[in-house]
């Protein structure tokens, strides 16, 4: 048997000791429970471990079959003459000649293991990453969604103007009662036994672009309130991009920032996806919404 056909044989028992098709499909399952949060880093390391330890195993077990081979082989009987003063140099060179030749084997087949290896780690990796995108990341999303009642926000897209101006206003203060909670009296900010709006979303700790957004709003809508005058094209326009700002604020800021950080781009098709869908009918906010995640999303 040429070197050649031994470390095609070498290769072909290690990769099914290392690439257990059964043991692989229990990891992605493993990887797949962790990343919906069913079990603990804990039990995947645990998991992996496993499967580590069942390869070094058997990889010390085989390399123990090949070594106790090769030594019986050394020591089959060969047929000499009895006077053949040099018979124990010839053994030891042949020794020396079998062992390198073994030294010779073994470094090929453990440079084809690394190969391998890689390879299959690499296919590992892109099968969980396409899982990852296509799974975890529309799990994550419905639930942002499912948690800021995104059905509410997007029912205001279907108002007309002058409903969406007026309703925007209870929208932002119901808002805020969800999070201190509507039988807050106490505050620095109180002007004629009411906390100002505009402190309020302070309050919710925006990012200073959207706060300022916000601010331009509510001082248009308390102007309009008291004058009763009609709503301008600009100031309609001002409702919609702090609407806008803030729905699409409440969405990114509740995933989950190690999800978003390694997926940007998924995260930003699937929920271009999904509002392009749900705001046929809607096409301002839609194209407004759009491009305000284009731009959170550097896309």
């Amino acid at each position: 048997m040429t070197t050649t056909q031994k470390v095609e044989e070498f290769e072909q028992v290690i990769e099914k000791i290392v690439f257990d098709e059964e043991e692989l499909a229990e990891l992605k399952i493993a990887i797949r429970n962790f990343s919906k949060g069913t079990i603990t880093p804990k039990q995947l390391k645990q998991n992996v471990l496993q499967n580590r330890g069942r390869i070094v195993k058997d990889m010390s077990n085989f390399l123990t079959y090949c070594l106790n081979r090769a030594r019986d082989n050394n020591q089959a009987p060969v047929h000499r003459e009895p006077t053949d003063s040099n018979q124990p140099d010839l053994k030891n060179d042949q020794l020396s000649q079998l062992i390198a030749e073994r030294n010779e084997l073994l470094e090929v087949v453990a440079n084809k293991i690394s190969v391998l290896a890689l390879k299959k780690k690499k296919e590992l990796l892109a099968g969980t990453k396409s899982f990852y995108s296509e799974k975890a990341i529309k799990i994550e999303i419905e639930r942002v969604f499912s948690a800021i009642k995104v059905s509410e926000w997007l029912d205001m897209c279907e108002y007309d103007d002058y409903k969406f101006f007026v309703k925007l206003y209870p929208k932002l203060e119901e808002l805020y009662n969800e999070r201190f909670g509507e039988s807050e009296n106490l505050s620095d900010n109180i002007k004629d036994g009411k906390i100002i709006m505009a402190n309020k979303m302070e309050r919710l700790g925006f990012p200073e672009e959207v706060e300022t957004s916000l601010v331009k709003y509510i001082t248009i809508r308390n102007i309009f309130q008291h004058s009763m005058n009609d709503i301008s094209p600009s100031n309609l326009q001002q409702a919609q991009e702090a609407f806008v700002k803030v729905f699409v604020y409440l969405i990114i800021s509740s995933l989950d920032s190690k999800l978003v950080a390694d997926n940007r781009e998924v995260f930003y098709l699937s929920l271009k996806d999904f509002f392009s869908k749900r705001l046929v009918s809607s096409p301002i906010f839609c194209k407004k919404i759009l491009e305000r995640f284009k731009t959170v999303f550097n896309a």
